[in-house]
């Protein structure tokens, strides 16, 4: 059975780690065992290949008469057309990272302490350093052959980590990411934690491959990979408190912990007091009126986080607790494993990047800064010029009576108002929208937030109204739980939580219901608007390969008032692929709605029987 779920991989997982704790070695035995299953998959698709290719080679060099006796029947097109989708299932290209890549000569400073971690560790060699724009680092293998492996390990180092931290916490994060490849402690945790990952990428690969042998395999993976990923969990995340005592061992526990605490406190911290005012000046600028990275660096000389905001921050990290969205252990539990106390950052005179990336660092900040411009200038010039925009209606809806506006106008009005003035000058325009919408979420959602931030509960009403949108459902989760959180309601904010929970359950099972297409599915007698039946017809008459349609529904438990139908058409012509045309009418369906399109011959010839005799021909 498929992990379709949060809830379903998190009790595997803790049914993974009740079984490590009750018998570790058992349990080691079998995640090795589901990690070699991977493969053996591969393997034998490989080895099917091979025998595949190796009887025809055979046939045509050894038995000419059977050679011709496979054309003659047409069995070598079979055989052939077997051995192109296997060889599409193995070659699938997995893109390598992307970044600035450094080289050895021009940088001796920073692979002179990658040599040196290296070296103590005995970890796998680094064969490629990346540097990218992120306050991160981390190590990847990249597997060079797709599924068949030869990896290729690298190390990716976020440039805005080597310009926060300080040689020796950056040497301590780096130590960490090298405990990762190293065999200094268990080599098996090791191994797990890098295929875990592998898998995860093959997965993603496959995900997006568009040939018959990539989904086939992709289908394989996207049920093995998130099984081994709960499964081997618990490994994983032990691995993380091992390349934590790592770093420990090579630096000092005060050191990793004061590395840790720099990057969980700083990363916040940039995000608000550097990144978002620099991104809003698009809001009164056509152009940046400086480059991000250079700024950024004048930011952390200037800024440096204070004591006190550096203490608040560390304190709500430290509330934080460990998920199983991620094997990172949270804060708490990471400096606790290290056993020291949390330490203050103390603001260094050298960053990392000083340091390590020498007369080069220059050259490198003004590479990222060109590349920063020319990825988001597009998308800076569209805010101001929206801005601009906003600002001008602005004006002319002040002239104006809103009760007066129609209603795209007095929406405008509502959320720009909101967003450049305030959602308490906002409020009354979103109530007179309301007043025309009762049932709309939407104004629901900005007069119970509007309300909310005037400290009058009576908000929480009208965000109930507004958790009825899937599009709303994490924000009303977020600014209701947040405002009783705030006011000592902690039952009420953890009950508003479960409430949040339990509509996103509702919505992701009608998500997962509107996916799919079963021979098990109820169908009915198609209730349908004529104007959108109308277009339907016309759209499908524009298309050359369709013959006969007819329309059913399929019967849904949530939101049956959002019908969800199914087109079943009878193709014309000669047809190259019933699965490609069938494709291709779906793409060109241009109608609003959830529409299924199967053809009444191939594979979906039976379900559309189906359609045909419980819906009704539209043409």
């Amino acid at each position: 059975m498929a992990i379709n779920t949060e809830e379903e991989f998190i009790n595997l997982v803790k049914k993974a780690e009740k079984e490590a704790e009750t018998n570790s070695k058992a349990y080691a035995a079998k995640v090795a065992l589901f990690a070699l299953f991977g493969y053996l998959v591969i393997l034998l698709v490989f080895v099917v290949l091979l025998g595949l290719g190796a009887g025809l080679v055979a046939a045509a060099f050894f038995s000419t008469a059977l050679f011709f006796l496979l054309i003659k029947k047409k069995l070598i097109f079979i055989v052939a057309s077997g051995i192109w989708v296997l060889f599409q299932a193995l070659w699938v290209k997995i893109t390598p990272p992307d970044g600035y890549s450094l080289q050895r000569k021009e940088f001796p400073e920073l692979f002179a302490e990658l040599d040196a971690l290296s070296s103590q560790l005995k970890s796998l060699k680094i064969h490629e350093v990346i540097l990218d724009n992120n306050l991160n680092a981390s190590v990847l293998q990249h597997p060079r052959l797709g599924v068949l492996g030869w990896n290729k390990n690298y190390l990716i180092l976020g440039y805005q980590l080597l310009l926060t931290l300080s040689p020796e916490e950056m040497r301590s994060v780096l130590a960490h990411e090298f405990g990762h490849l190293s065999g200094n402690h268990s080599r098996f945790n090791g191994w797990i934690y890098r295929v875990r990952l592998s898998w995860l990428r093959v997965m993603a690969a496959f995900d997006q491959a568009e040939s018959w042998g990539g989904m086939l395999m992709g289908r394989f993976f996207d049920w093995y990979s998130p099984r081994f990923e709960a499964y081997s969990f618990a490994l994983a995340r032990s691995n993380e408190y091992e390349a934590d005592s790592i770093a420990s061992e090579l630096t000092s526990p005060e050191i990793a912990t004061r590395a840790l605490v720099n990057v969980y406190a700083t990363a916040p911290y940039l995000d608000q007091r550097y990144w978002d005012i620099y991104l809003h000046y698009a809001d009164e600028h056509a152009q940046p009126p400086y480059a991000p990275f250079e700024g950024l660096i004048r930011f952390l000389k200037d800024n440096p986080l204070s004591k006190e905001d550096m203490l608040v921050r560390i304190k709500e990290e430290m509330t934080l607790k460990t998920h199983y969205a991620d094997t990172h252990p949270c804060l708490h539990d990471r400096v606790a494993a290290l056993g020291a106390s949390p330490q203050l950052p103390v603001p260094s005179e050298t960053s990392a990047a000083e340091a390590w990336l020498g007369e080069g660092n220059k050259k490198i900040r003004e590479d990222f800064d060109q590349e920063w411009i020319r990825n988001n200038l597009d998308s800076w010039k569209e805010r101001y010029e929206y801005v601009v925009n906003a600002q001008t209606r602005l004006a002319e809806f002040a002239q104006a009576q809103p009760v007066d506006l129609c209603d795209d106008d007095l929406w405008s009005y509502a959320c720009w108002t909101d967003e450049f003035v305030s959602g308490k000058t906002a409020l009354p325009l979103f109530r007179i929208f309301q007043e025309r919408y009762p049932e709309d979420p939407y104004p629901a959602f900005f007069i119970g937030v509007a309300l909310l931030e005037q400290g009058d509960d009576a908000g929480l009403e009208h965000l109930r109204l507004a958790s009825k949108s899937v599009q709303l459902i994490e924000r009303v989760a977020h600014a209701g739980y947040d405002f009783l959180k705030q006011n000592d309601r902690g039952e009420e904010a953890e009950a508003w939580w479960q409430m949040a929970l339990e509509q996103n359950k509702i919505f992701i099972a009608a998500q997962q219901e509107r996916e799919t297409i079963t021979c098990e599915d109820e169908l009915e007698h198609p209730q349908i608007d004529n104007e959108l039946l109308q277009q339907l017809i016309a759209n499908l008459k524009k298309q050359k390969k369709v013959g006969k349609v007819w329309l059913a529904q399929k019967t849904v438990q949530y939101f049956p008032e959002s019908p969800v139908y199914i087109i079943a058409f009878a193709a014309k012509g000669f047809l190259f692929s019933l699965h490609g045309i069938q494709q291709k009418v779906a793409e060109k369906l241009d109608v609003e709605g959830d529409f299924f399109v199967v053809c009444r011959a191939g594979e979906t010839r039976k379900f559309a029987k189906r359609v045909a005799k419980t819906g009704k021909r539209i043409i």
